[in-house]
C-alpha cells in the first residue's frame, strides 16, 4: 500500500504521469502496476506455449485430431472446474493460485523432457495440448478472481482496463519472441521462457498477497 509519494523518490515522475494518464489514485498504483506486470508476463508464458503445443501437435497428428483434442479439454475443464471448487473452500486464493503457478513450471520441465527427448511423442504431444488449453482457463480465472479482491467496483471500474491492457502487451511480446526464436533455439526449448514468466508471476503473488 501506498503511504507517501517520497516513498518513491526518484521514480515518483512515472508515477505521476501514470496517475493522471491512466486515472490510478494514490493507494493504488502500486496494487495496479503488480497486477499490470502479473498480466503482462502470464499472458507473454501463454502466447509462447499455445503456437508451440498447436505447431507440435500439428505436425504429429494433423487437424483431423483437432475436434477430439478440444473436445478433451472441454470435458477436463468441466471436470476441473467442479473440483477446484472444492480446493477453494478448503485451501484460501493466494495459496492455490502460488500452488496452480508451481505445478504449471513443474509440468513444463516434464512436458520439455518428454518433448526434448521424444519420449511416448504421441502421448506426451496430445497431452500437452490439452493441457495448455486448462492452464489458460484455470490462471485466467485465478487471475481476474484475485482481482476482484484487490480492487473494490469503483476501483475495478477505473482500473481493469489500464492493467487488462497487461494482456494485450503480452500477446504481442510473446508472439514476437515466439518468431523470433522458434527457429533457432528449437520450438520445445522456448517453454524454457514461458517457466521463467511463471516463476515471475510467483514472486509477484508475494508481493501483492503480502
Amino acid at each position: 500500500m501506498i503511504s507517501s509519494k517520497k516513498q518513491f523518490g526518484w521514480k515518483q515522475p512515472a508515477l505521476n504521469f501514470m496517475a493522471r494518464f491512466f486515472d490510478i489514485r494514490e493507494g493504488e498504483i502500486q496494487r495496479s502496476v503488480w497486477m499490470f506486470a502479473y498480466l503482462l508476463l502470464f499472458i507473454t508464458a501463454l502466447m509462447i506455449v499455445k503456437p508451440v503445443s498447436n505447431a507440435l501437435f500439428l505436425n504429429q497428428f494433423g487437424a483431423r485430431q483437432l475436434p477430439f483434442a478440444y473436445m478433451l479439454t472441454a470435458f477436463f475443464a468441466a471436470t476441473f472446474s467442479s473440483l477446484y471448487s472444492l480446493l477453494l473452500k478448503k485451501i484460501s486464493l493466494d495459496r492455490l493460485m502460488k500452488l496452480t503457478l508451481s505445478a504449471a513450471i513443474f509440468l513444463l520441465i516434464i512436458f520439455w523432457v518428454f518433448i526434448h527427448f521424444q519420449w511416448l511423442k504421441g502421448f506426451s504431444l496430445y497431452l500437452f495440448f490439452v493441457w495448455v488449453g486448462l492452464f489458460a482457463l484455470i490462471c485466467a480465472s485465478q487471475f481476474w478472481l484475485s482481482a476482484g479482491l484487490f480492487f473494490n467496483v469503483r476501483e475495478a471500474k477505473r482500473l481493469f482496463g489500464p492493467i487488462g491492457s497487461g494482456a494485450i502487451l503480452g500477446g504481442i511480446i510473446g508472439g514476437y519472441i515466439t518468431k523470433l526464436l522458434a527457429s533457432s533455439w528449437g520450438s520445445e526449448n522456448l517453454m524454457i521462457i514461458s517457466m521463467a514468466c511463471l516463476f515471475c508471476c510467483i514472486l509477484i503473488m508475494e508481493k501483492l498477497w503480502k
